[in-house]
């Protein structure tokens, strides 16, 4: 599902605020171009479709005492103005957008060749334009103020059964929405509910409130929205639109959260050599509490531990009773032992690693499971060659948590009496069968191997798949390599009752 136009995508709703003048709307639209280059960011000008003949009943037509309708009929614009306020748009370098109240706007919205289509939360549950909008195979943006995640579940199964790109905003469809009934939080939800599309936040509330959208995209808000507007001598804006010197601090808000949230590596906390060198001039350093010969065994009764932590110096944290002295220690010197890589060690920090992408992909083990971890080269190889298995059950059917580290590898091999089929559960993995072209499987996505079928699988981000197989044997593994087939299992296999 593609959805890179939504990211990171700011949204300056026009509505009405045109107040059905073609060469206000332009001023407005020059008014967010410039906003939108100043500060470098991808934009969208959004303007509303509606068929005013069509879309009012003919018996509520001029009625003033209704609401909306005096509104709607005296800003009505035709296709042509639209047209003009289109090509204004592209002119400012923004991407076009609308949002259709009826079919006809979505026949202009595919006519005029718009980027985006964006359905209103007092459309979100109307199935016929739905239907509409689905086949215009254009990116799409769904308001959802007012609709149960029930709702939500059933557009996001609409618009996910007719494979369209889309994506969700939160919002709060109260003209301005109070504070207190804002609901961040399920921006929470929704990012972790509907994981393959971005989720976005459409505000309402006070122009001069930059908090909110700061807190959005503290949130994982992709996509924020605020309705803009021009004011002149005759022309006062709403409660909640924003005139451009508004509009301009919402963006570099926005901007500057996203610069505090952003991660500075990919997947990974960045720390600095500032941060580093911070925390090292607190820690404590390892220190000789009598002299000690080089070859002696050094025990936690030998050393003590105090500031400040010296240059090449065993910290307490790296302390382990057992070290040998390579060196002699007199009193009160610095100890500079360095610990030593070990297969415990390797295992330990591998086991930390695959418990926290458990953790993050939300699948619990329970308590009656074993872990078997595979280090077909040896354990000094394994965060290259392995895996790591959790065995849950094994009776004439077989079910396995296989857990691939980030740059982890698992080489050729085959099952003479077990079948199994893959499917993933996190992260990408990459799948070789032989004699077929290879496959990067994501969540969700599924791989059968037959018996005897030479297959291998490893993932540059980690991965976690569930296997489901017939009944798994221990002996019944045969790998391609011979270094690895001449071993006997229990010297590639290290088993663990807990972890």
């Amino acid at each position: 599902m593609k959805t890179d136009i939504f990211n990171d995508l700011f949204i300056f709703e026009m509505a009405n605020s045109h107040q059905g003048s073609v060469e206000h709307g332009k001023d407005i639209i020059r008014a967010m171009g410039k906003i939108a280059r100043e500060h470098n960011v991808k934009a969208a000008v959004k303007l509303q479709y509606r068929d005013i003949p069509s879309f009012i009943h003919p018996d509520y037509k001029g009625r003033t005492d209704l609401p909306h309708i005096p509104r709607f009929e005296s800003t009505m614009l035709t296709y042509e103005q639209f047209s003009e306020l289109v090509d204004a748009i592209r002119a400012e370098g923004m991407l076009t957008m609308s949002t259709p109240f009826d079919e006809t706007g979505v026949e202009w919205c595919c006519d005029q060749g718009l980027d985006i289509i964006k359905v209103a939360s007092c459309s979100a549950l109307d199935w016929p334009l739905l239907e509409k909008i689905a086949k215009a195979n254009k990116p799409v943006i769904l308001s959802t103020g007012g609709k149960t995640i029930s709702d939500i579940d059933k557009l996001y199964n609409f618009f996910t059964h007719r494979n369209c790109n889309f994506a969700f905003l939160h919002c709060v469809a109260e003209y301005p929405a109070p504070i207190e009934r804002l609901q961040l939080d399920f921006i929470d939800k929704m990012n972790r509910r509907y994981r393959d599309i971005p989720i976005g936040y459409s505000g309402h509330e006070d122009p001069n409130d930059n908090v909110v959208p700061m807190m959005a995209i503290a949130k994982g808000a992709k996509i924020l929205e605020r309705h803009v507007g021009l004011p002149t001598e005759t022309i006062k804006l709403n409660a909640y639109s924003m005139n451009p010197e508004q509009a301009s601090k919402w963006v570099e808000s926005a901007l500057l959260a996203k610069t505090m949230c952003t991660l500075k590596k990919p997947g990974a906390k960045y720390i600095s050599q500032a941060e580093l060198d911070s925390l090292h001039s607190l820690e404590r350093g390892v220190w000789a509490k009598h002299p000690i010969k080089a070859g002696d065994v050094i025990t936690s009764e030998d050393v003590f531990f105090a500031m400040p932590l010296q240059d090449k110096q065993l910290t307490s944290g790296q302390f382990k009773d057992g070290m040998v002295a390579s060196v002699d220690y007199e009193e009160n010197a610095m100890i500079t032992e360095q610990p030593k890589v070990t297969g415990v060690g390797i295992v330990r920090s591998a086991v930390h690693d695959a418990k926290g992408m458990l953790y993050e992909a939300g699948i619990a083990l329970g308590t009656d499971f074993e872990v078997e971890i595979s280090h077909h080269y040896g354990m000094k190889h394994f965060r290259q060659t392995g895996a790591i298995i959790i065995n849950i059950i094994n009776r004439e059917y077989c079910k396995k948590y296989i857990i691939v580290l980030p740059g982890q590898s698992h080489p050729f091999h085959a099952h003479k009496v077990k079948e199994e089929t893959f499917q993933v559960l996190y992260g990408n993995l990459k799948v070789q069968i032989a004699g077929e072209p290879e496959k990067v499987l994501r969540p969700g996505d599924m791989q059968t191997v037959l018996r005897g079928v030479m297959h291998a699988f490893s993932s540059e981000t980690g991965a976690i798949f569930e296997e489901v197989s017939t009944q798994h044997m221990k002996s019944d593994s045969y790998y391609e390599d011979p270094v690895i087939a001449q071993q006997d299992p229990i010297e590639r296999k290290t088993y663990l009752k807990k972890w």
